[in-house]
C-alpha cells in the first residue's frame, strides 16, 4: 500500500479526513458512498494506478482563489455574495478522485467520467460549474473546449451565470466573454494556449459534429432521450480519439 503520509497536498488531509469519517462510520454516509470511498482506498493499494496530487490542486485552488459565491446565504443566514467561493470536503473528495489517479507510469488519468448526484440547494450547479472553469484552464495548453449542457438552455445558463460573473470580476482582457440573447460564450487564445466554454440545450436534433474534452450534463434525470445523453458522449470520444 502506498505510504499516505507521505502523499502531499494542500487539501489531502481534509480529503483523508472526510473519507476516514465515512469508513469508520463517523459521518454517516449512503451505500453509493461508501462504495466510492471504499474503492478509493482501494485505488490507493492498487500498483496499476500512480497517485499524484497536482492537477487536483491546481483545480481546488483555481476555484478558491478566482471565484466567489454569486448569491445565497450560509447555513448562518449570513449574506454570501461575493466571498470566497470555499469548496466542502466532498467537494474536493470529488476533484481528488478524478484527478488523482493515474496509469502507472504515464500521465494518462484513470477517470474520465463521473456521475455526481448532490441534493438540491447543495451547492451543485456552481461547483459543476466551478469544475468545469478549473479543468478549462488546467487543459488550456491542449486546447480545451466545454460544453454545458441541460434539458433546458435556462438550467444550463445558471452554470455559465455564474462563470460569467466570476470571468467578469477576474477582468482579465485577453478573456472573452460574450452573455447576450444570441450568443453565451467565454473564450481564451493567446501563446498557443486556449479554452472554450459554451452553454447548450441538450438537443441533439438542433446539434452536430460537437468536439469537446469536457461535457458538464447538468440535472441529467430531466433527459427525455437517450441520445441526448449519447451526444456528448459521442462528442468526447471523438476529441480523446484525435
Amino acid at each position: 500500500m502506498k505510504n499516505l503520509s507521505e502523499i502531499k497536498g494542500k487539501n489531502w488531509q481534509i480529503v483523508l479526513d472526510y473519507c476516514n469519517s465515512i469508513r469508520d462510520g463517523t459521518k454517516i454516509a449512503c451505500k453509493e458512498l461508501k462504495q466510492a470511498v471504499n474503492r478509493f482506498f482501494r485505488d490507493l493499494e492498487n500498483p496499476k494506478w500512480d497517485f499524484k496530487t497536482h492537477d487536483a490542486e491546481f483545480v481546488i485552488q483555481v476555484i478558491e482563489k478566482t471565484m466567489c459565491h454569486q448569491q445565497g446565504e450560509s447555513i448562518d443566514g449570513k449574506p454570501l455574495k461575493n466571498t470566497p467561493f470555499l469548496l466542502l470536503p466532498f467537494h474536493k473528495f470529488i476533484v481528488y478522485n478524478l484527478l488523482g489517479f493515474f496509469e502507472a507510469g504515464k500521465d494518462v488519468k484513470r477517470f474520465h467520467e463521473a456521475l455526481i448526484y448532490i441534493p438540491r440547494k447543495n451547492i451543485k450547479t456552481s461547483f459543476s460549474a466551478g469544475l468545469a472553469w478549473g479543468l478549462s484552464l488546467l487543459y488550456r495548453k491542449s486546447g480545451s473546449k466545454t460544453y454545458i449542457v441541460s434539458a433546458a438552455l435556462k438550467q444550463s445558463l445558471e452554470a455559465f451565470n455564474f462563470l460569467d460573473y466570476n470571468v467578469k470580476r477576474l477582468n482579465d482582457p485577453s478573456i472573452r466573454r460574450i452573455n447576450n440573447i444570441n450568443t453565451h460564450l467565454i473564450e481564451y487564445n493567446q501563446d498557443g494556449e486556449s479554452f472554450f466554454i459554451q452553454p447548450l440545450a441538450a438537443n441533439p436534433d438542433a446539434q452536430d459534429s460537437l468536439n469537446c474534452n469536457i461535457s458538464i450534463c447538468d440535472e441529467i434525470h430531466a433527459y427525455k432521450q437517450p441520445k441526448q445523453y449519447n451526444l456528448f458522449k459521442e462528442a468526447q470520444k471523438a476529441y480523446s480519439n484525435k
